[in-house]
């Protein structure tokens, strides 16, 4: 029994544990040691474990702790690993762009660029929290706002719509809702929503010549799901996610030049 476990999930010392408590003798430390190192190395051979086999037919991005050997081979850089397609909202945001987008793409989290400055990373907004904005309809009165032009948003320290405190929006941790339980009428889409009180103003960034090492570690100790990708001047050139840091993504961006978003183009 302790081999065919061994052999099935690859574990050593907690199946050891959970074998001795379940038969309550000692004299079987040594002997179940054994029966699970030796099935362990023996299934090396053969395969990966069961749990490693279900996490590559659910396409989880799983980050093992070793930098991939492609990227310890070559030299490679964030600007080559990056998405260029970048979906990015402006500190001050129409409720109709922000809908749409939402509904247009899955992505978990957006930039927030000050257009003023040539887009400059102002910070980033989760998409639990935008549609809990929305939801709540945590936007001013499209009739104050109307004679705003797209390319002239206000961005003064003035708030433009109603303020919903954090412990309003975390009642409904973890089951937040989605763009398809906002009912939005026609006439709140010209209506402005003030992501500034809610953006994350200090996300983790990576600079575009950074090392895929580097970009690689910052996601295992972190935790990240994400990584908005900057210049020098602090603007938003790219994102990067757990998928793009999985072998094969990264073998396909050696093709990719060290300076790609300047070859396909800007972020949305």
């Amino acid at each position: 029994a302790a081999a065919v476990l061994g052999g099935m999930a690859r574990m050593t010392i907690s199946l050891t544990v959970i074998l001795l408590e379940a038969t309550g003798d000692m004299q079987y430390v040594l002997p179940l040691m054994l029966t699970l190192m030796c099935a362990r190395f023996t299934g090396n051979v053969f395969n990966e474990g069961l749990y490693d086999i279900h996490i590559k037919l659910k396409n989880i991005p799983f980050l093992d702790a070793e930098v991939p050997s492609v990227a310890e081979k070559h030299e490679i850089v964030a600007g080559q690993v990056m998405s260029t397609d970048v979906k990015c909202l402006r500190p001050v945001e129409r409720v109709g762009v922000v809908y749409d987008l939402l509904r247009n793409c899955s992505h978990g989290t957006f930039p927030v660029v000050d257009t003023a400055s040539s887009g400059t990373l102002f910070g980033t907004a989760s998409r639990d929290m935008l549609c809990t904005l929305l939801q709540r309809k945590a936007f001013g009165n499209p009739d104050l706002v109307s004679n705003y032009e797209e390319s002239a948003l206000p961005s003064g320290p003035k708030r433009l719509s109603p303020l919903v405190q954090w412990d309003t929006m975390e009642l409904v941790y973890p089951k937040y809702p989605t763009i398809e339980d906002v009912d939005l009428r026609s006439a709140d889409r010209n209506a402005l929503l003030d992501l500034r009180p809610y953006a994350n103003t200090a996300p983790y960034t990576v600079n575009e010549t950074a090392s895929i090492q580097r970009t690689y570690r910052l996601f295992r100790t972190l935790g990240l799901r994400c990584l908005c990708v900057v210049n020098h001047s602090n603007q938003v050139v790219g994102i990067i996610t757990r998928k793009d840091l999985l072998e094969e993504s990264l073998s396909h961006s050696l093709l990719r030049g060290r300076n790609a978003h300047f070859e396909i183009g800007h972020f949305t």
